[in-house]
């Protein structure tokens, strides 16, 4: 059957949601069905000015396809140039949004007459809910929402989403006197549409199924499944364990996005405290993100040995794993994300590298059943500076024995390809 996904990004952009789409459109193509993709260029990590947007003729939707990595057809749409504010995503994924209708519109070249079976859109870029929507309605074709995190339970964090970056700006303090809560009553409406007239939703963990189900009428026939970031690794890498070193010193990665909703500062302040108690922390945060700046400036105020290295491919990692004795899965305390499992624990997991996790929620029932590390409350700075004093005296709790690794191949290769290509069966025009 014919499938389009609609996403605000793409390969070769070498992110998670990059990541899971080549996964899951290689499951769709090795099923027979052909996947269509409506993309902008690659430019999520670039930093493209107005001048080379306007001369590369970015913003106009109309290109030659290309194939990915999946053998997948990609349409190429245009977009503004984002940045690292707020403001500037939102005009971003909001360009993107209405190039990807431009597309849906004009059907231009090889998708003369093209009208598919299922169409997919990828969230959580809000706006491509509203095109994914206005999309199935023009070709009349059932669609399905990829979810991923809690929205829009999320925007009841509006006012926080900030509170990592340093000082408000004289624009975020303007928006947040009534733009801001226009905007997300707006959104707010506008989600709850789209997943109520969705042939299926896709979700990332099971406790936000759980909550969209119990939340749904009970004469609806919206199929709600988990399929959880357990794309391949690019890695093969596997932890040894480090049962050998100081008890005075504890190396400690966080590989992964320096966000918002990370509130990494929480790790610097435990790294403080740590040291009061006589443990010197070695900090390596790799990532990118829009607190980095304001995580910089923190560390030298408190003092603490922290290291910060630009974001590297998944597949060059292994040097930083093979020195870390544990890996941080971090999160802040917004209720929402009770319900997100960041795809760091799958792939630390799989790697068999001890998790220091700041989490709640689901994260943390993961990391306990199966083995995969120890875990503290969010937000308790003290209590990680507690655990990372106890790993250095106890180095044998950094070994890890649980069963992480094979649930995750499980997920992989024998749960999730049968549970996707169910629903796309199931909620496919006939």
């Amino acid at each position: 059957m014919k499938i389009l996904v609609l996403s605000q990004y793409w390969h070769p952009e070498n992110g998670v949601p990059q990541r899971r789409w080549t996964w899951l459109s290689k499951i769709l193509s090795d099923a027979g069905h052909e996947v269509t993709v409506i993309a902008p260029p690659p430019h999520y990590l670039r930093n493209l000015s107005l001048r080379e947007w306007w001369k590369e003729r970015k913003f106009s939707s109309h290109r030659e396809p290309g194939r990915g990595q999946s053998g997948e057809l990609i349409i190429r749409s245009g977009f503004v140039p984002s940045g690292s504010s707020l403001t500037q995503k939102a005009i971003n994924q909001s360009t993107v949004a209405l190039g990807s209708l431009w597309v849906v519109l004009k059907r231009p070249g090889v998708l003369k007459g093209y009208r598919p079976d299922l169409i997919i859109g990828t969230v959580p870029a809000l706006p491509t809910a509203l095109t994914t929507w206005l999309s199935a309605w023009i070709l009349c074709s059932p669609y399905v929402i990829d979810l991923r995190d809690n929205w829009p339970e999320l925007l009841d964090q509006a006012r926080e989403w900030n509170k990592g970056t340093g000082q408000r700006s004289l624009r975020e303090k303007l928006l947040s006197r009534g733009p801001l809560q226009a905007a997300s009553t707006a959104t707010r409406f506008t989600m709850h549409r789209v997943l109520a007239g969705a042939a299926g939703i896709v979700v990332t963990s099971g406790h936000l199924r759980r909550d969209l189900l119990e939340g749904q009428p009970a004469n609806s026939e919206r199929e709600v499944i988990t399929v959880r970031n357990v794309f391949p690794p690019e890695t093969d890498y596997v932890a040894s364990g480090k049962d050998e070193g100081s008890a005075d010193s504890l190396n400690v990665l966080y590989a992964g996005t320096l966000g918002r909703a990370q509130n990494l500062a929480n790790a610097l302040e435990a790294a403080y405290l740590a040291e009061q108690q006589g443990l010197h922390v070695h900090l390596r945060f790799v990532g990118a993100g829009a607190t980095k700046k304001a995580l910089v400036e923190r560390a030298k105020e408190l003092g603490v040995e922290a290291s910060f290295e630009s974001r590297r491919p998944a597949d060059a990692l292994e040097g930083h794993y093979e020195w870390a004795d544990t890996a941080l899965v971090h999160l802040t305390d917004w209720e929402p994300l009770g319900s997100a499992v960041p795809s760091k624990t799958y792939e630390l997991m799989a790697a068999g590298l001890h998790i220091s996790g700041v989490i709640n929620g689901e994260t943390a029932e993961l990391i306990r059943e199966h083995q995969a590390g120890d875990i503290v409350e969010a937000e308790d700075p003290q209590a990680l500076a507690d655990l990372w004093v106890t790993l250095a005296k106890d180095r044998s709790r950094l070994r890890i024995t649980g069963t992480g690794q094979a649930w995750v191949a499980e997920q992989r290769e024998h749960v999730v390809p049968p549970r996707l290509l169910g629903l796309v069966e199931r909620t496919a025009r006939p």
